[in-house]
């Protein structure tokens, strides 16, 4: 799977899936819809992303002085962030690492409702 490298490839693997053993289990899906978050996560500069106890954490990419903060894409994070303000919140914290950007969305008890996120903010 990790040779598959964008959504054509994807559906293709899928419909392969679905020939040969029939209809895939929920947890099949979940592995295929976890594939897509990682797709958008990444173009968003999204370097780790964790779901735990109903909230999905985004942790930027590390570099405070990277270019990707002066980008399009971080800019349509910071745009959707006002405009979503219910549903995410932003804020920097203290890690092992040093400081971190995160991303915050409440509420996010599948991978199926983590992708619909991320492909609102695609959008």
């Amino acid at each position: 799977m990790s040779l598959i490298k964008d959504e054509e490839a994807l559906l293709t693997y899928e419909q392969k899936l679905v020939d040969r053993f029939g209809p895939l289990p929920k947890q099949a899906i979940s592995l295929l819809n976890s594939i897509k978050i990682k797709w958008i996560a990444t173009r968003f500069g999204i370097e780790k992303l964790v779901m735990k106890q109903g909230k999905m954490i985004c942790y930027f990419v590390s570099d405070q002085q990277s270019d990707y903060y002066t980008s399009p894409q971080f800019h349509k994070v910071l745009q959707f962030v006002q405009k979503q303000s219910q549903l995410c919140k932003m804020k920097e914290k203290q890690t092992p690492n040093g400081l971190r950007l995160l991303l915050t969305f409440e509420h996010v008890k599948s991978i199926r409702k983590a992708l619909e996120l991320m492909e609102m903010m695609e959008k």
